[in-house]
């Protein structure tokens, strides 16, 4: 899974350098990830919130499948993988993409799963505030229809299932964990953890620590801390640096809908918050603005690490874009370094 797509250029960006709890939902067996050889390095893309609901979904139904990507797709096509946060359920409700008397819930259609793989995007978390809008019927159709387009995700299971099982994959010769979780749910269905995993590091970390020796690298996604503020709050901070602790190598927080602070810890990386993505927020000029996060990962003998990574500005909108005026990236450079020198990062050099 996740092998290598086709080369395209990003344009001139800086990089920034870098000096029973065995889950049951694996592709690859834990012998076979386990056993893999030295390589080079794997070159993903993580983004921010993707939200297939409302107009875009609209969009999707009239039989548009590229709306929301058309104007990234072939940028995120040079990538390994690209990961997203999928903001919301893909369910039949008969045409409707958000609830009559309530703009906070919504859902993608079924066909938002073939937005996703014909956009690019090829890992996604579900675990968030939206996972079950629509109720664990429409949670089981997500599941479904993720899985018969390809998507690998993590952070939900059907009835009987395990939320914390992480999807195990590989991309080039490199293995991977992914998990998802979430602190806060919009509709709180009775048992509502038996389908959606809970940021509860009783339940996470345990999990994490047996995948370390198993794979070469960890990511976790985390929806949680307070949205349209532009600093982690200190559970949110607490809660990664435990992860990192526990054996993950790469945190992405979701939720706030504004991009927050990169924090380096030891070889490893936190990003607070990755904003917006696929999501029309106009009110404010820092929903609409945001970053994605390219990574480079290279395995040298037995240890895997992040080599390098850099930060691509871009508009958050229905349809996302990267920004391509040199003054335009320097705006979000420039508040990411801010928002980063909270954790001590400096030094960054930024493009003319």
């Amino acid at each position: 899974m996740a092998g290598p797509l086709s080369a395209a250029g990003l344009g001139a960006f800086i990089w920034l350098g870098l000096g029973a709890l065995i889950p049951d939902r694996a592709p690859d067996s834990l012998e076979h990830l386990a056993a893999r050889k030295d390589s080079t390095f794997v070159r993903f893309l993580a983004v921010g919130d993707v939200n297939l609901g409302r107009v875009v979904g609209q969009r999707i139904l009239e039989g548009d499948t590229l709306y929301p990507f058309a104007e990234i797709r072939d940028d995120l096509a040079s990538f390994d993988f690209v990961f997203g946060n999928l903001e919301c359920q893909l369910s039949d409700q008969h045409g409707e993409t958000q609830h009559p008397t309530s703009n906070l819930i919504f859902t993608g259609p079924p066909a938002g799963a073939a937005a996703l793989s014909h956009g690019g995007i090829t890992h996604v978390s579900t675990a968030n505030n939206h996972a079950l809008d629509y109720g664990v019927g429409a949670l089981q159709e997500t599941i479904d229809n993720l899985e018969r387009e390809g998507i690998v995700f993590a952070g939900t299971a059907a009835a009987g299932g395990d939320p914390f099982a992480p999807a195990l994959f590989e991309a080039g010769e490199l293995s991977f964990a992914l998990f998802s979780v979430t602190e806060i749910i919009n509709i709180e269905v009775r048992s509502w953890t038996d389908y959606v995993a809970k940021a509860d590091s009783a339940q996470l970390f345990p999990r994490i620590r047996a995948m370390r020796p198993i794979v070469d690298f960890i990511l976790i996604s985390y929806h949680g801390g307070g949205e349209y503020v532009d600093r982690p709050t200190a559970g949110t901070r607490a809660f990664a640096h435990g992860a990192l602790e526990a054996g993950a190598d790469l945190f992405l927080g979701h939720h706030p809908h504004v991009p927050q602070g990169i924090e380096e810890v030891n070889g490893k990386l936190i990003v607070y918050s990755l904003g917006n993505f696929v999501f029309s927020q106009p009110f404010a000029f820092w929903t609409q603005r945001s970053f994605a996060l390219e990574v480079k990962i290279r395995k040298e003998g037995k240890a895997a690490h992040i080599e390098s990574y850099r930060c691509l500005p871009l508009i958050a909108s229905n349809q996302p874009s990267l920004l391509r005026h040199t003054g335009d990236r320097r705006i979000v450079h420039e508040r990411i370094e801010h928002l980063s020198e909270l954790f001590g990062r400096r030094g960054y050099v930024w493009p003319n």
